[in-house]
């Protein structure tokens, strides 16, 4: 067997009460994207086709497969009977999850896939050199508390600090699946400066927002990403692997 999956080296699945989380890169130009999508079923096919640009159409593709391959292994079963359901807010899961939970997210240049058993978790990584206008979008979804202090902050730590806060936030809101149905301006997030350390979170239209905690993962310089999960998952560190 020839292509992308093959050559792909799948780790074995974590232990109960942790996360396995994967970095994988992405080429921004889409090079390669027919080689990973001719893997897929024939409506994620249809799916990466549907992509106007090779970059996007790489990055699903990309990504599905890994995610297919990945589920495939560890439940022992061909990447062609792997199948999905969505949430309410769209939020993608396993039919056949076995307990397995993940979340996925990307931006330019990289990916990251999370993983673990009976918990729902959240992920984001965000590029942090691309133009962002810092100040207009901390006005719409940060909270009075953390805009006062990015505006303590001089220019490379007011970035730096702006990046950890909303990848903060979009990965609790895709821990709970409520994705932009919940305002960002209503999550207030806590984060030490120490990344080893779990910050935590309030949300006043999220009470059960309390149990979930951020943990900072080591990602390639230039990013910036932030895991979301229950307290209990988060007792052990996370495995992170590059494939």
């Amino acid at each position: 067997m020839e292509g992308p999956l093959a050559a792909l080296s799948i780790p074995p699945p974590p232990d109960s009460g942790q996360v396995l989380i994967l970095i994988t890169e992405l080429d921004p130009a889409g090079n390669g994207w027919q080689e990973h999508s001719r893997e897929l079923p024939a409506n994620e096919q249809e799916r990466t086709h549907s992509y106007r640009y090779a970059a996007d159409r790489f990055r699903f593709a990309k990504c599905r497969l890994l995610l297919r391959g990945v589920t495939a292994c560890w439940q022992g079963i061909s990447t062609q009977e792997v199948a999905f359901r969505h949430g309410k807010n769209g939020k993608p899961f396993l039919v056949q999850s076995l307990g397995l939970q993940f979340n996925i997210s990307h931006t330019r240049g990289c990916a990251v896939l999370a993983l673990c058993h009976d918990h729902e978790i959240g992920i984001d990584i965000e590029n942090t050199g691309r133009r962002t206008d810092i100040d207009g979008v901390a006005g719409k979804v940060f909270t009075r508390r953390e805009r006062e202090m990015l505006m303590q902050l001089h220019k490379n730590e007011k970035r730096r600090h702006f990046f950890r806060l909303w990848t903060a936030k979009e990965s609790l809101m895709k821990a709970t699946g409520r994705g932009f149905s919940l305002n960002p301006s209503s999550i207030e997030a806590f984060l030490p400066e120490k990344p080893h350390i779990p910050g935590s979170f309030t949300c006043q239209n999220l009470p059960s927002a309390n149990v979930l905690q951020a943990r900072e993962i080591p990602v390639p310089s230039g990013y910036q990403a932030m895991l979301c999960a229950p307290a209990a998952v988060l007792v052990k560190s996370p495995l992170i692997i590059t494939v």
